[in-house]
């Protein structure tokens, strides 16, 4: 014993050392100590020295330790031995510590042993808590019931940390709330109390974790708002913390929630977060795998089933592509027995063109996505299938091991899309690129050509008098015209452009990229010298010319449609000119065109906007034999904001040619019939009001319809309204025409040819209608009585219209030898401006109330 030696040659080598450094005697009693030691240990110089090594050695340590030195004392080197043990300080606190131990002999010849002691608390901590992990896991591994997993789980944490109790909460999905799960050291009336928990914003730590699915930290229960409701229920037990994290599934669902407490107010350390993350992580783990166990012979059965019998391919792959597992299926759509793609690899099957995305959807697959391709295999007869594949990794212990497939044959999806897609995209008759296709390709070229600075050219293509061969040879005959006309171009443009069919008689193409723009009027001149010979049709060979317009990119600047339309606009000038020609786009035609552009969209707003800058006007019709005031043509008139007035020539024809004659004219009829309606209030006497009726009009099935709702609408007798048709309508002879006029006559509606004799004249469409009125055309009367053509027609049309029975009205009569001269013929009423110009409903009022005094 060296209890007397509190000064010791020994001091100098380890009195500066980092480390718990001492030396020993065989008998265990300590020699000296250096002051790292003794600051580390908590005890004083003179409380060692001479002491026994089991007042800092632990108690479960001290025979390793002994043994040790044993094993030193016989071994033959000094080679220093290292032994991982506990030391106790002063204060009882436990220190994990490395120890290496060397003997040396003194200078009095005796054997003395160094020891130099390291601190392992970190790294011990970090073995204690992997050593729990693997202990949990282990646990859930074997299947051990979920309860005695969490109780180990718990107590492994209080273990690690002894100040502390745990509890696990379970969250039950029926009802929001959170149920016992696991809690050895809390109070069992605590514990009872919180059992099912409410899940909400302000429950606690745990029912607010699960709500708010983060962590939740309570550092002072008693004050904490989140417990203003529960800490009745935890300060009688002497829980003054909780700290609370939400137990997550695979998935994000909260399972339930891991919960810390202490007996006094405190904040959680950066160990005490680590363990709240890595234990709930754990738990989360063992719950879920208690809901996998539970459903897992389901699972395996319904996988099974889905394996076997399902009627896809399902197939599993190794890492390197072979095969490992096949349904029947599998040799469904690809020909081979399964025991042969067991013995074969992926990409045995698939086609070599698909290869390199096959391959880029395994690798993606095996990094852990999953994937969705199609693509084409090789049956086994020769044959190509489509199929559609979605893979999923295979993951066994987290490690990715194999694919797993779903293959669907989409053979006939496939064939049909592409057949769809080809309907969409190219003409079924003549088999050339349709409209749609055509804007993709020039889109794309026009991209190209302004990107490489590249000339191109649009051929706009009109077959001339196509219609006279479909009216008279039959719309087959004319199909295959247009056969012929696509297989004669595609042979003249050939590799140049490429072909495509529009509609109707008109094709279009297209050439890029071009070195000058003589190419495009060289390919055009090709074109119409290849017309001159016939196309033979059957028995019949046909002779056909073409209009051709040319329109140059990027020239012009501009857009798909706009560059298109520019062709086009070329060859109706190319026709205007004269047909079997081509013209070459330029702005002038534009310019051309550009007002009556803006006028319709004009016309287009002020439809819109309800009529407001349109309205109506009367002209008066007199009885030219009885010198009175017999009836009223009602006329539309357009005021526009900002030119003015537009005549009736300008935006008829507009209106006319888009279809916005149908609204006009159906507010037109109304107009009248309401002031008609209107003159019958104030008294006057009723008149014939009459109203010009567009074509297109009684194209719809349901004209008459309107027009007696209209007439219903405004309390009008039927028999004062008449309705003025061109002559030109005999041409039409449809059905749903001829049924309008004769609904229109059997509610009592009266009709009246208009321009009578400028048109397709047809004396048995008067009779099969009951005309009651036909008006010879302002042209003839001008004549009159000077032309004798003027004058014989004028009189033919009177005599007719009377031996018919019918009214006859002479317009624009402007001079009164005109007037003296059809009141000699018997012309029954007249109108024009020698009587009075159109005027506005206020005067049109008048002159019914007052008369026609000059007449």
């Amino acid at each position: 014993m060296w209890k007397d030696q509190t000064q010791t040659p020994y001091i100098p080598l380890y009195f500066f050392m980092p480390a718990v450094q001492f030396i020993f005697d065989p008998d265990g009693y300590i020699v000296d100590i250096n002051d790292f030691a003794i600051s580390a240990l908590g005890y004083k110089r003179d409380e060692l020295i001479g002491a026994s090594l089991s007042i800092i050695v632990h108690q479960e340590d001290q025979l390793r330790l002994k043994q040790q030195v044993q094993l030193i004392l016989t071994h033959p080197t000094d080679t220093a031995h290292t032994l991982e043990l506990r030391m106790v300080t002063k204060s009882g606190d436990v220190l994990f510590m490395q120890m290496r131990i060397g003997k040396r002999q003194s200078d009095h010849g005796n054997m003395l042993f160094l020891a130099s002691c390291y601190n392992m608390e970190e790294e011990t901590y970090a073995k204690q808590l992997l050593a729990k992990q693997k202990h949990i896991l282990g646990l859930v591994a074997e299947y051990t019931p979920l309860e005695e997993i969490l109780t180990e789980l718990v107590q492994s944490v209080e273990e690690i940390r002894p100040y502390i109790a745990c509890s696990i909460l379970l969250a039950n999905e029926d009802d929001n709330r959170l149920c016992h799960g696991a809690a050895p050291s809390l109070p069992h009336a605590y514990v009872d109390a919180i059992n099912g928990l409410e899940i909400g914003p302000c429950a606690g730590s745990c029912g607010t974790a699960a709500y708010r699915k983060e962590l939740v930290i309570v550092n002072d229960i008693e004050h904490d708002p989140l417990w203003e409701n529960y800490r009745h229920l935890a300060l009688p037990h002497g829980l003054r913390a909780c700290w609370s994290i939400p137990i997550f599934s695979s998935n994000g669902n909260v399972l339930g929630t891991f919960a810390i407490y202490h007996d006094q107010p405190c904040e959680p350390q950066d160990e005490d977060i680590d363990l709240i993350y890595t234990f709930s992580s754990l738990a989360g783990i063992a719950i879920e795998h208690e809901k996998m166990k539970q459903a897992l012979q389901e699972n395996r059965q319904i996988y099974e089933s889905l394996f076997h019998y399902n009627p896809d391919a399902v197939f599993s792959l190794y890492l390197d592509g072979s095969f490992f597992a096949a349904n029947e299926a599998c040799s469904v759509i690809s020909g081979y027995s399964r025991d042969t793609l067991l013995a074969m690899k992926i990409y045995d099957l698939i086609v070599e063109e698909d290869v390199p995305k096959a391959i880029k959807a395994f690798r993606d697959t095996v990094k852990g996505h999953s994937c969705h391709i199609e693509l084409r295999i090789r049956h086994q007869s020769g044959s190509r299938r489509y199929v559609s594949v979605t893979s999923i990794p295979i993951f066994v212990n987290k490690k990715i091991i194999g694919v797993s497939c779903i293959a669907k044959d989409v053979t006939e999806r496939t064939e049909q899309n592409e057949q769809i897609r080809y309907m969409a995209y190219y003409d079924s008759l003549t088999g050339l690129p349709n409209r749609r296709r055509l804007q993709e390709l020039v889109g794309d070229v026009l991209l190209k050509a302004k990107e490489r600075k590249n000339l191109g050219a649009i051929l706009y293509m009109d077959l001339d008098g196509f219609k006279y061969i479909n009216d008279s040879l039959g719309h087959r005959t004319g199909d295959q015209v247009l056969k012929k006309v696509a297989e004669r171009l595609q042979e003249k443009v050939n590799q140049r452009g490429t072909v495509a069919y529009m509609s109707g008689d008109e094709f279009i193409i297209l050439l890029s990229p071009i070195a000058r723009n003589e190419e495009a009027v060289r390919t055009a001149e090709e074109i119409l010298a290849a017309f001159t010979e016939p196309f033979r049709v059957g028995p019949r060979e046909l002779f056909l010319t073409c209009s051709i317009g040319i329109a140059f990119f990027p020239d012009q600047n501009a857009d798909v449609d706009t560059i298109i339309s520019y062709a086009d606009i070329a060859t109706n000038e190319a026709k205007r000119k004269g047909k079997n020609g081509y013209y070459i786009y330029d702005e002038s035609l534009l310019r051309q065109r550009l007002p009556n552009i803006f006028l319709l969209n004009d016309l287009h707003y002020a439809v819109k906007r309800k009529m407001k800058q349109l309205h109506v006007v009367y002209q008066p019709i007199v009885d030219i034999q009885q010198k009175k005031l017999s009836a009223m043509e009602t006329l539309i008139r357009w005021r526009h904001p900002n030119k003015g007035m537009i005549a009736p020539n300008k935006f008829i024809p507009l209106a006319e040619e888009t279809g916005l004659i149908v609204p006009i004219g159906e507010w037109t009829v109304r107009q009248a019939c309401r002031q008609h309606e209107r003159w019958r209030k104030q008294g006057l006497p009723p008149i014939r009001i009459a109203v010009n009726v567009s074509v297109k009009e009684l194209h719809d099935q349901r004209f008459a319809v309107r027009i007696e709702e209209i007439l219903a609408e405004t309390n009008m007798d039927p028999a004062w309204l008449e309705l003025e048709i061109t002559e030109n309508i005999a041409i039409y002879n449809e059905v749903t025409i001829l049924n309008n006029l004769r609904r229109l006559k059997e509610i009592g509606v009266r009709l009246a040819i208009d321009d009578f004799g400028t048109g397709y004249s047809s004396l048995a469409y008067l009779k099969q209608l009951a005309i009651d009125t036909v008006k010879i055309d302002r042209s003839f009367i001008a004549d009159c009585p000077h032309s004798y053509y003027g004058s014989v027609i004028t009189n033919t049309i009177i005599s007719l219209a009377h031996h018919l029975g019918m009214n006859v009205v002479a317009e624009g009569v402007e001079r009164t030898e005109q007037l003296s001269y059809l009141c000699e013929k018997g012309c029954q009423e007249a109108q024009g401006y020698l009587f009075r110009p159109p005027v506005p409903a206020a005067e049109a009022t008048n002159l019914l109330r007052n008369g026609m005094v000059h007449i």
